[in-house]
């Protein structure tokens, strides 16, 4: 039974200059969009709660885009489609970002159920915010926290990007100091990677070196580990046990319904998307597509090793009909020293993670 659903807002005030993600800056089509994914939702949940009576959902994540920029209207009509599927001792996250947020939008937020906000901060630095063609400033996203906490937002998730052109270690512990003294439990970090389709990509913007980038993620795993961090997954950390439950439950090879186009989910079949344009989505004319040449065995191995608690051996030779073990004997030989074996799960030691990427190629390769 799928108990996860991850909805896709494709629409944003503006575009962040190293997006790559499905979105438009037309709000003009919100309610027409609105109008398709309210149906694709709908008749989803009626299909479940058909199949099982007491179907629920222990986790949704609302994500973009920016979710942000529904009206409180807009949100409340969207939300209200999960209010009584929604098993409210679970985890209900929406994204936002600092300069879209209000008293009045959060508020409607935490009336419908949603009970976890993840921010998009990405900087501190008012250069590097101009950089990113982000419209918010530091002042408005320590703001922006203090209005989360104020209607009662007790999860907090904040995103930071390091690795730009001329970011000195200086810079990255400037970022750090600003997100501790914000005192919230839960931290997202992305190396600033540039797709060929992006403004900065286009504009051939030479993000730091592959070196310093890695002087830098070991810095940030120092300074939070040392304020009371779990590093739990390679790009999130997380103190007080704030674990983000809805990404942990695919991490841990989960299946989640994908609501909307851009978005990604995953039944028995695999991964699956809707196709086309964000245009053709709303005129009817997208339909859902599967990945090709699957390899769910490899993807829940990738996933599950990026992880603390590592993969589950005996749920993925269930799943998958494979020996773990055996099938990739030689990999774990080799690599002996970095995995470690307890209770059923196989995780990656903090040098093992250092080199994930090699690792997960040799997997790869054995199949």
């Amino acid at each position: 039974m799928i108990e996860s659903a991850y909805l896709h807002v494709p629409f944003c005030h503006s575009i962040c200059a190293y997006c790559a993600f499905e979105r438009s800056a037309n709000l003009k089509q919100i309610d027409a969009w609105l109008d398709v994914i309210c149906d694709e939702v709908q008749t989803t949940l009626d299909q479940a709660k058909q199949n099982d009576p007491n179907f629920k959902l222990k986790t949704i994540y609302f994500g973009g885009g920016t979710p942000s920029v529904l009206s409180c209207t807009q949100l409340s009509r969207l939300a209200s489609l999960f209010s009584d599927v929604f098993d409210s001792s679970g985890e209900w996250t929406i994204e936002a970002n600092p300069e879209s947020i209000t008293l009045e939008w959060l508020q409607t937020a935490r009336s419908l159920g949603i009970n976890r906000i993840s921010i998009g901060i990405q900087t501190f630095d008012e250069n590097r915010l101009k950089t990113l063609n982000r419209h918010h400033t530091p002042l408005q996203a320590k703001e922006a926290v203090a209005l989360c906490r104020q209607v009662g937002f007790e999860s907090i998730s904040v995103d930071l990007i390091y690795g730009f052109a001329k970011q000195t270690m200086a810079d990255l512990n400037a970022d750090l100091d600003a997100f501790l003294e914000l005192d919230i439990d839960h931290l997202s970090i992305y190396s600033l990677i540039l797709e060929p389709d992006s403004a900065l990509g286009k504009r051939n913007y030479v993000p730091l070196d592959e070196e310093s980038n890695a002087l830098m993620y070991e810095q940030i795993e120092k300074r939070l580990i040392q304020a009371g961090f779990e590093h739990y997954e390679v790009s999130s950390f997380a103190r007080n046990k704030k674990y983000g439950l809805h990404n942990s439950l695919i991490w841990d090879d989960g299946q989640y319904f994908g609501f909307g186009f851009g978005a990604i989910g995953r039944d028995d079949h695999g991964l699956y998307h809707h196709s086309g344009t964000l245009r053709q989505y709303i005129q009817k004319q997208s339909k859902i597509e599967y990945e090709e040449n699957a390899n769910p065995w490899f993807d829940a191995i990738m996933t599950g090793l990026r992880t603390q608690v590592g993969l589950n051996i005996q749920k993925w030779n269930l799943r998958y009909g494979f020996d773990f073990k055996k099938r990739y004997f030689d990999v774990l030989e080799k690599y002996e020293q970095y995995f470690v074996e307890q209770n059923e799960r196989i995780s990656l030691t903090k040098q093992g993670m250092e080199i994930l990427d090699t690792i997960l190629v040799e997997f790869l390769m054995e199949d």
